[in-house]
């Protein structure tokens, strides 16, 4: 990995964020990083579908918004506001949901996989997956509290008031990030490659870019 990858991400806190760049000590700057490292994997290997070999995919438009709506994880962590950021984890539990499902069901048009009910995808996957409990799991969860039924400490603060609230956000985010980051690994990538192994170039991408955790999954099978 690549520490000025990080070093950009603190540069842009500083021109946009100061105060809340500013206001990070040396356990969140940890944290942070950490957030935005997870963040990085799974753009990293959302980019490698670009390749000419992966654009028949009937999914390939969900790939595409999954990476551009997870690296927004990253635009919201400032903001110190969980309910938005439970309304994009909603978002991308459902892309990642649906990429599974068209993975799965290769002989359905794009706009079949986006439509089809969560409980008809259900069915379709029993059995088929190793995470799909978890990734059950998190659909009920953020479908739950993305209707907001019960109310927060946080709901009627203003952006100031919200702004000095201790969240606790980066703990939240780096649990959900690296959830889903390995439901998206298990249940997605590995079997994609499987089925349509990289070049040389792309391998060597995947092992000087990744974090030893992610890449540690993709050696166990022979990936890189």
């Amino acid at each position: 990995m690549n520490k000025w990858i990080v070093n950009n991400y603190f540069d842009y806190l500083e021109s946009n964020f100061p105060a809340y760049k500013q206001s990070l000590t040396g356990e969140y700057i940890q944290s942070l990083e950490e957030l935005f490292f997870s963040v990085n994997d799974v753009f990293v290997t959302c980019n490698l579908f670009e390749k000419e070999i992966f654009q028949e995919l009937n999914f390939i438009n969900l790939i595409r918004e999954f990476k551009t709506y997870f690296s927004r994880i990253l635009l919201l962590i400032p903001l110190n506001d969980r309910y938005i950021l439970d309304a994009l984890f909603r978002l991308l539990i459902e892309k990642l949901y649906r990429m599974i499902y068209g993975l799965n069901h290769i002989h359905l048009n794009e706009s079949s996989i986006r439509k089809h009910e969560r409980w008809k995808m259900g069915e379709r996957l029993e059995g088929k997956l190793s995470k799909k409990d978890d990734l059950d799991l998190l659909y009920k969860e953020y479908s739950n509290l993305i209707h907001h039924s019960s109310p927060t400490q946080t709901d009627l603060l203003n952006f100031r008031q919200l702004a000095d609230y201790e969240t606790e956000l980066l703990t939240y985010a780096n649990g959900i990030v690296n959830n889903l980051k390995l439901i998206y690994i298990i249940d997605f990538l590995i079997p994609l490659l499987n089925e349509k192994p990289l070049d040389l170039a792309s391998r060597l991408t995947l092992s000087n870019e990744l974090q030893q955790t992610c890449k540690s999954h993709l050696e166990e099978v022979n990936i890189i």
